[in-house]
């Protein structure tokens, strides 16, 4: 095989993987992307829900913390304390939950024009399509901005990143005349780049099959086409742990008071 018939088959085999590389990139982000929103859902219907019913355990625990303690006050004195509430006021501190995330609430519509304009964004300005050093850091550093726009569902930001890419003057291509030997090996190792970061890609694509609330999301897409809604139904089971919970926090702090006042 002569170098030019090497170089042509290489050449072409690099455009492949580089397609190839950037349709991963972007099935990624895709992915990533219902992860998350999924995960706002969840917040929404469920998370809030949760966070209620975690301030009622903390609220009940906390009347039965000052029971004892007054129990304790009135049979050793005021200045009594076990050796366990020290240990737990000096090592432990009350959990906080987080807020659940907030996130703008796209249409569909939008949703569709944002996924388009990140894939020709992608097309047009992944780094791997990069023709020197200079011109991949510079394609780095926006590709990045691309996809944290895209994870941020942001038309906005990519449409100011399009504006930017499009009047960006690229860096000029080097003017060194390389040897077919050097082409070849470039192209080699340019191909053989491609293919590790498509294995990494599918790597992390794996990985987001055991995210907690991956299990979770393929329930409630099974549920929805059997006309159930599991969140509603998560959500209205722990409405009903926070009404049991609330009548035994309203009891305790009863007690509670009793003690106060007697």
């Amino acid at each position: 095989m002569s170098d030019a018939e090497k170089l042509t088959q290489l050449r072409l085999a690099v455009e492949v993987a580089r397609r190839e590389l950037i349709e991963a990139e972007a099935e990624l982000a895709d992915r990533r992307a219902d992860i998350e929103a999924f995960e706002f859902e969840y917040e929404a219907t469920v998370g809030v829900h949760l966070i209620h019913l975690e301030r009622i355990d903390a609220e009940l625990n906390d009347y039965l913390d000052r029971i004892k303690m007054r129990r304790n006050e009135k049979i050793f004195g005021t200045s009594y304390r076990s050796v366990e509430d020290q240990y737990q006021k000096t090592w432990h501190s009350p959990p906080t939950t987080p807020p659940p995330k907030k996130k703008v609430a796209v249409s569909e519509n939008t949703k569709a024009q944002i996924k388009k304009l990140y894939r020709q964004l992608a097309r047009r300005y992944h780094p791997d399509l990069a023709a020197d050093d200079a011109e991949r850091a510079y394609r780095t550093e926006m590709m990045t901005a691309v996809n944290d726009a895209y994870a941020a569902r942001s038309f906005a930001e990519l449409l100011a990143l399009a504006k930017e890419l499009v009047g960006h003057d690229q860096p000029a291509a080097t003017d060194k005349e390389e040897t077919a030997v050097n082409m070849v090996q470039a192209l080699e190792e340019e191909l053989i780049r491609c293919q590790r970061r498509l294995r990494q890609i599918e790597l992390n694509r794996q990985s987001l099959y055991t995210h907690p609330l991956v299990e979770l999301s393929t329930e409630v897409k099974f549920g929805k086409q059997k006309g159930r809604d599991i969140l509603a139904e998560m959500a209205e089971e722990i409405e009903r742990q926070i009404a049991r919970k609330t009548v035994e926090r309203d009891m305790i702090k009863s007690q509670f008071d009793d003690l106060t006042n007697s």
